[in-house]
């Protein structure tokens, strides 16, 4: 007999918090019991599309739920985790966990405290391209890594830099890939529409020797989003928007029938299968899966934790070198 469902109310009704609603709505592992949202219109008009309950105040909804899932802007996550997390439910918070470091590990805290499980939603972690790629790099030694991650201007964001709203996406994957300390960030970005970042590059070596380089915009018009490996014996490509991965292999096969004929294959590309499934899906049901089971969290408030504190010295080091 499985696991009861979790009883989840979302907080924050915006773009994000519509698509989580849409999807705990058709699972299993929960009961959506309702949503709230500071502006109450359209709280109500998401509560009636899918009959739930839409609440009054988030101090409501959490003496409803077992799990508050937090959809908010980045600068009330904190606020938000900490009322989710002193009423003693599990938390899963939008990503960035918070806009500093200070304020993450405030979270982290709370929810030790309250006794709930916290999750960070970094939902590329779950892009099964990306969990291909993680089951790939077990057996590789990594050398470098170069991700690009390429949006146009939409203006949804208005509380964060590109860095945290996009870049902080590709962090989260590249602390995945090395626990190593980190040896030296270098970084440079610019302001184009907004006085904050929207354009941002980094290098960061990491103690082990691993060297990563990370581009986002979300001023360029195109979308971009790939990451290119370069291992000891193997080069792999990942197209996120795609779903696909290819490695390139080193092989000495050759083939010799006599004379003339002679053929030598210097390397090969394997096309790697990547199952259909929706980040977004993949990352509640494995939260879900933790909070029945005690199993250690992917994406826990100490990883998101770590993604900040690295995207702060990116984006200390960027915006000190902008000269707009």
């Amino acid at each position: 007999m499985g696991a009861k469902p979790l009883r989840v109310g979302v907080v924050g009704v915006g773009s994000m918090g519509r698509n989580h609603v849409r999807v705990l709505s058709t699972m299993p592992e929960f009961q959506l019991v309702g949503c709230f949202d500071a502006n109450p219109d359209a709280c109500s008009k998401i509560a009636q599309a899918y009959k739930i309950q839409a609440f009054e105040s988030m101090e409501a909804l959490c003496d409803e739920v077992d799990v508050v899932n937090i959809a908010t802007p980045s600068s009330l996550h904190k606020e938000h985790a900490l009322i989710a997390a002193e009423k003693g439910c599990h938390v899963l918070v939008e990503k960035p966990i918070a806009l500093n470091e200070a304020d993450a590990q405030d979270i982290i805290d709370a929810c030790a405290r309250g006794g709930g499980r916290l999750c960070v939603g970094h939902v590329e972690r779950y892009n099964p391209a990306i969990a291909t790629l993680m089951e790939i790099l077990e057996n590789e030694e990594v050398i470098s890594v170069d991700f690009r991650r390429l949006s146009p201007f939409a203006g949804r964001i208005s509380d964060a830099d590109v860095v945290q709203d996009l870049m902080i996406h590709d962090i989260d994957i590249l602390n995945a890939i090395s626990k190593a300390p980190i040896a030296r960030v270098c970084s440079q970005g610019v302001r184009v529409y907004t006085d904050m970042l929207d354009y941002a590059q980094a290098i960061v070596a990491y103690e082990d020797g691993m060297v990563a380089s990370l581009t986002a915009s979300r001023v360029t018009e195109s979308k971009e989003r790939k990451a290119q490996i370069n291992a000891k014996n193997a080069f792999i490509t990942v197209d996120y928007l795609n779903r696909s991965v290819e490695i390139s292999r080193k092989t000495n096969f050759e083939l010799n029938v006599g004379h003339p004929t002679e053929y030598k294959q210097e390397n090969i590309v394997e096309r790697v299968f990547v199952p259909s499934v929706e980040p977004l899906r993949s990352e509640f049901e494995h939260f879900a899966h933790c909070i029945n089971t005690g199993e250690e969290i992917a994406t826990s408030g100490e990883m998101g934790k770590r993604a900040v504190a690295l995207a702060a010295c990116v984006s200390e080091g960027a915006f000190a070198r902008d000269r707009r």
